[in-house]
């Protein structure tokens, strides 16, 4: 439940002042206000804001969703009020029969893919390919803008143009001429090999910066960044310190007994084994019971990796497969990272650009023409141009698909029917073939004609969530001065780290890297509660990520840096020039013990469901299970290559 605050508190954290509407669009937002504090549930918010459930007004802020920055992606900042308000009605059976007025367009299509993230965007790029644009291929978004969770979210602050990941993010260059799908997508879409990024001033003391949003997380590569570690009365301290790499010096120093360091050490250097033998076992196991079990380590050490554990792979170590562990890297399970090499990049405004690549192939007048790299990270979407008549392909967004069925009854090989709901109205058209790139959790609904088998496998997939806040800072001096770009606690807080990145730069686009100059700061919070089931935590995880209004986060996130940064010279009324929220109901599929590899001999859900059936291809990253942009885009080209067969 939200605290209860008083005037000169909200006044003190920046949340009382006096917003204009050119204030706003300039990413001045300092807060909503007191008024916004016990906000209607996001199905009311969308009614009082007289907005479309599917098409919310450009620059919407209602007190739930938010601000939600400038540009493109300003009325897309994670699940908006509409957006939630508009799938509920699918999960409600509303669509279960479709209404009397329902217009049949009388379009026929060769493909309709349902979904308008990596997965789709990849199935539709591949499906052209093979077709040399003789086909047609009509794709359905429900968000204001394609992209899925990769999406950005853009300020402006002090003549800036700063962006920062909305949820995915995350790249590694794959070698020219390897073979793999990613060298074939980036020679493909004529991604660059080689980025610049910003240069460190010589005269200010040496930093080590990373280039992504996770390698500053415990196990990843946090030994190649500057991290700077809090601990207080939670971590058995009686007076908040901070420490600089910790892991550096053998957590020397640290408030752990030397037992616990002895074990945090080993679990740290600990190394998997790549046999099918050995992950078919961790896949039996959960990662509390692999690390206390099998390795013999203490609880305390299950208890620091937890938070990147419920973040990354959405539960705790006590309710996701030790298997699924290894897929994110963690040690003991996974091949030990080197403490020295490349690290993994991330665009500006996360894999948001890899999207904006495929839209150009797809759709050049869509996006800027030719190859230019800043251009394709800055320019706007032509939106007219994404679903014009007669182009091979189209892009309809606020398009929610609400019913997927075979034209001819269940077990067909017919034209398959597809009712979409758009600006208060629902629609219907026809395909000869179709591709689900949506999430799980809306195809069990929609998918009619469902075979029994697969629709057993999509009801054991569960979700976890995740709350991924951008926060742009006028400068960061306080960060400079604690002698680290990235932050990491314990205990109770706002998440469990945040972290700025070393800016990408591009021709003009050349964001500055000066603590006294502004920067976006970004926290990935995992929402889980240890001692649950899998299915059990992601139910907790969305009812808390739905319950509070944007204030209430907005407030927990100044309190939060003021406790952390205060001692280093932070004002939150001074220094903070917007946040930004996206919230994620379904961030990530849980991966309980059998997810990977089945249980009592019996296939896994994922290899069921990606069989697809009659004239209907299904191809969501979840069934990779851990997520990523790789795999979402094998997911689109195989069931691309599903349809084409």
């Amino acid at each position: 439940m939200p605290r209860k605050r008083s005037r000169a508190g909200d006044e003190s954290l920046g949340m009382d002042a006096n917003i204009t509407r050119k204030d706003f669009l300039n990413t001045s937002l300092l807060g909503l206000g007191a008024a916004l504090l016990h906000a209607p549930p996001p199905a009311a918010l969308v009614a009082q804001s007289g907005g479309d459930a599917t098409s919310p007004p450009e620059h919407m802020a209602d007190p739930w969703t938010g601000y939600g920055g400038v540009g493109d992606y300003a009325s897309a900042n994670g699940n908006t009020a509409p957006v939630l308000a508009a799938a509920h009605k699918i999960r409600d059976g509303v669509y279960a029969k479709l209404p009397a007025d329902t217009t049949d367009t009388g379009q026929v299509y060769d493909l309709v893919i349902v979904g308008g993230g990596i997965s789709g965007l990849t199935a539709a790029y591949y499906f052209q390919k093979a077709a040399g644009g003789s086909k047609t291929c009509l794709l359905l978004e429900n968000h204001p803008i394609f992209g899925g969770e990769a999406r950005q979210n853009e300020f402006l602050v002090g003549g800036y143009r700063l962006l920062g990941p909305q949820g995915s993010n995350d790249f590694g260059v794959p070698h020219a001429g390897s073979g793999t799908q990613s060298d074939e997508i980036w020679t493909d879409l004529k991604l660059p090999r080689e980025f610049k990024y910003q240069d460190w001033d010589p005269n200010l003391k040496p930093l080590r910066f990373q280039l992504d949003n996770y390698a500053n997380m415990d196990g990843v590569d946090e030994t190649q960044v500057d991290v700077g570690y809090y601990f207080d009365e939670n971590s058995g301290v009686s007076k908040p310190i901070w420490m600089l790499n910790i892991w550096k010096n053998n957590l020397e120093g640290t408030p752990y007994s030397d037992e616990v360091k002895r074990d945090l050490l080993k679990w740290r250097h600990a190394t998997g084994e790549s046999t099918d033998a050995f992950r078919r076992m961790l896949d039996g196991i959960t990662y509390r019971d692999y690390l206390e079990k099998t390795l013999g380590l203490r609880p305390e050490v299950t208890k620091v990796v937890e938070p990147v554990i419920g973040l990354i792979n959405g539960a705790s170590p006590d309710a996701v497969s030790a298997f699924a562990a290894s897929q994110i890297g963690m040690p003991g399970v996974a091949r030990q990272r080197p403490a020295t090499g490349d690290l993994p990049q991330s665009f500006p405004g996360g894999n948001s650009t890899f999207g904006r690549y495929l839209v150009r192939e797809l759709i050049p007048a869509a996006m800027p023409a030719g190859t230019d790299f800043e251009e394709m990270l800055m320019a706007p979407v032509d939106f007219a141009a994404l679903d014009r008549p007669g182009q091979p392909v189209r892009i309809r967004l606020g398009a929610l698909a609400v019913r997927v069925q075979h034209a001819a009854g269940a077990g067909s090989a017919g034209d398959v029917e597809v009712a979409y709901a758009k600006a208060g109205r629902v629609y219907r058209v026809k395909a000869h073939k179709v591709i689900m790139a949506s999430g799980g959790w809306v195809n069990k609904h929609i998918l009619t004609d469902i075979p029994a088998d697969m629709k057993a496998a999509y009801g054991e997939f569960c979700y976890g969530s995740a709350l991924v806040v951008n926060v742009a800072l006028r400068n960061w001096r306080f960060l400079y001065k604690l002698g680290a770009p990235a932050s990491r606690w314990y205990g109770d807080g706002f998440g469990f780290c945040c972290n700025i990145r070393r800016p990408m730069v591009a021709g003009g686009y050349s964001p500055p890297l000066h603590p006294d100059k502004p920067i976006v700061m970004t926290y990935y919070v995992g929402l889980y509660t240890p001692g649950r089931s899998a299915y059990e935590q992601g139910v907790l995880a969305r009812a808390r990520l739905l319950s509070l209004s944007y204030a209430d986060y907005e407030r927990q996130c100044r309190e939060h840096m003021v406790k952390l940064f205060a001692d280093a010279g932070f004002s939150p009324k001074r220094d903070i020039a917007g946040i930004i929220l996206n919230r994620w109901g379904h961030a990530r599929v849980l991966q309980p013990p059998g997810f990977y590899f089945g249980r009592n001999g019996a296939p896994p859900g994922r290899e069921i469901v990606e069989k697809g059936y009659g004239n209907i291809a299904i191809g969501h990253s979840e069934l990779n299970g851990h997520q990523s942009v790789g795999g979402a885009m094998a997911q689109g080209k195989r069931a691309a290559e599903q349809v084409l067969a």
